[in-house]
């Protein structure tokens, strides 16, 4: 028998967290980094985990993988673009050696939803990036 600290209430509780949010923009940080190898072992991503600061999905996780060493030199460039995007947003300046610096400072994340397939869920993807404070009531889903 395992004794509850607090009571549990089914009715109150996510029944998938891991569902999809809806696209739009979302004011977010990057909380952890890692440099990883890519499956074939001939490359190397960021693999980057954000989480949502405000609003209804406060608290939720999303990822992606930046390419930045790739045999596809359009992920690399992709990649590239990206992380410029996120520095930008970030107002890091300068050269950057290790991602941990882009850590705990608020962003805006332009989420969108790719659609189930017949081998996948449907997941989030990020779209964009620009500065907390370009967030408008256009592109705040908070509002």
């Amino acid at each position: 028998m395992a004794l509850l600290p607090d009571v549990f209430t089914p009715e109150e509780a996510d029944s998938d967290p891991f569902a999809p949010i809806p696209a739009g923009w979302y004011p977010a940080e990057i909380i952890k980094s890692e440099l990883k190898n890519t499956k074939d072992k001939t490359g190397k991503y960021i693999s980057l985990c954000f989480k949502v600061l405000e609003g209804e999905h406060e608290g939720r996780m999303i990822f992606t993988n930046l390419n930045i060493i790739n045999k596809s030199d359009v992920a690399v460039k992709i990649a590239r673009s990206d992380l410029k995007a996120i520095c930008e947003a970030v107002e890091h300046t300068g050269e950057l050696e290790d991602t941990e610096d882009l850590h705990n400072i608020p962003l805006a994340m332009k989420v969108s939803v790719k659609p189930e397939t017949s081998q996948w869920p449907a997941k989030n993807e990020i779209k964009g990036y620009k500065s907390e404070a370009e967030l408008d009531s256009d592109d705040n889903p908070l509002d």
